[in-house]
């Protein structure tokens, strides 16, 4: 049932009233059923009703259930709707052409009745699941939008009379118009320059830098990593290591910043935007790229920049707690990689952003994506693999050594999910 208590919806497609009236017996304790007798009758029901999960059959006259599961994938209305086949077909490649129509799974005939229950509570689950993470990240961009907006009138407000009338106007003026083209692009990519835009922006502005300064910051966080765009940008997955990509990938992804400086080449005033694109990978401790700068050799704002995207991807990382989580992984990234004397600069503007209303509720522990631990974390539950061996106690801090546990047990599949770990405002 979901959260107003109401049970699920399930379609079930059958051409032979007795098989409907079975599966109908099997799952009417538990959810709303709707039946259908043929491949058009499914699709107007599934249609204007939008069923949860369907039980299609495959054999039916006028229209198979592969040609009624591929028109459902094909509708943007429906496409998002599990479906199971319920069939007697066993032929090699069966199952095959059933995914490849876009199907979820398969239920063999004659059923059992543990094992459709069990198919569809677990489907059932998993797109609530889904559903779920698609109403968070819709509503990532609003919030963010607000968030900004808010943020933008404080700024403008600060600005003195002089500034609003300068050569801030160009600026500002430019901003305007680079924001308002990565407000159209509707993936993660857009959003995230947004987002670290207005976290290194606002935390310069704290620094009391001049509004030009300040200008200069958002325009570099808007565009630090516009040299990803096109195939480079395929690499900059949250999921994948550079242990991970190949040598050429690797070269690849460690030129990104010079191709987005390259941008600002032939702009004498904007050269220090384009050292900071440059410079956003560069390390505080030393090891980063593209020049192995470290500490105060590394320019100021992609310093900011840096601190930014680290908060900013783990904020987005977790479902509660983001902005004591996002903190929390940036504090513990220094000094090795983030200048730890400007991260407190960030706690503001952090929480203004990525407001959790149901934080109280959670506790003080989150789940984390494996890509997202670093060493310090306290684990919160133990951590075992898919064969139930424990692996980590809870309790205990990540190292280097757990940190490589875990991530090799994730690559063969054998962990799911996150790892829970604890929340905490200081080490």
């Amino acid at each position: 049932m979901d959260a107003d208590n109401k049970p699920a919806t399930i379609l079930i497609v059958d051409d032979f009233a007795s098989n409907v009236v079975l599966l109908k017996a099997l799952l009417k304790n538990e959810y709303a059923i709707s039946t259908a007798s043929s491949g058009k009758e499914a699709l107007e029901i599934a249609r204007t009703t939008l069923p949860d999960l369907i039980l299609l059959d495959v054999m039916m006259p006028e229209m198979d259930g592969y040609e009624v599961c591929q028109a459902l994938k094909a509708d943007a209305v429906t496409e998002k709707i599990p479906v199971l086949f319920v069939t007697a077909l066993l032929e090699p490649g069966d199952e095959t052409k059933g995914f490849q129509a876009g199907a979820v799974d398969f239920i063999t005939k004659p059923v059992i009745g543990d094992v459709v229950r069990a198919r569809v509570r677990a489907h059932l689950a998993l797109k609530a699941a889904q559903d779920q993470l698609a109403e968070w990240n819709s509503s990532l961009k609003t919030r963010l939008m607000q968030s900004i907006k808010t943020i933008r009138a404080k700024t403008d407000a600060l600005m003195s009379a002089e500034e609003k009338t300068s050569d801030l106007r160009g600026y500002s003026m430019t901003l305007d118009l680079l924001s308002g083209i990565f407000e159209l692009m509707e993936d993660r990519f857009g959003i995230r320059a947004r987002a670290i835009s207005e976290l290194a922006g606002d935390a310069a502005r704290q620094m009391n830098l001049s509004a030009l300064d300040v200008a200069k910051v958002r325009m570099a966080g808007l565009l630090h990593d516009v040299g990803t765009l096109g195939n480079v940008k395929d690499l900059i997955r949250e999921d994948k290591y550079e242990s991970e990509m190949t040598a050429n990938e690797v070269e690849a992804y460690h030129a990104h910043p010079l191709r987005g400086e390259d941008l600002f080449a032939s702009i004498e005033e904007l050269q220090d935007v384009g050292l900071m694109v440059r410079s956003h990978h560069e390390r505080f401790g030393g090891g980063g790229f593209p020049d192995g700068l470290q500490g105060e050799a590394i320019p100021l704002g992609a310093r900011l920049l840096a601190i930014a995207d680290v908060i900013e991807r783990a904020a987005n990382s977790v479902s509660n707690n983001c902005s004591e989580f996002a903190m929390m992984e940036a504090r513990l990234n220094a000094p090795a990689v983030l200048d730890p004397n400007l991260i407190q600069r960030f706690n503001l503007i952090t929480r203004t952003l990525y407001f959790d209303p149901k934080k109280t509720l959670a506790g003080r522990e989150v789940e984390v994506p494996p890509s997202q631990l670093v060493s310090g974390m306290r684990l919160s539950r133990n951590v075992s693999n898919e064969a139930g061996m424990l692996l980590l106690q809870k309790g205990e801090k990540l190292d280097d050594s757990g940190l490589s546990l875990i991530r090799s047990n994730c690559r063969m599949k054998q962990i799911i999910g996150g790892v829970w770990v604890y929340v905490y405002s200081e080490d």
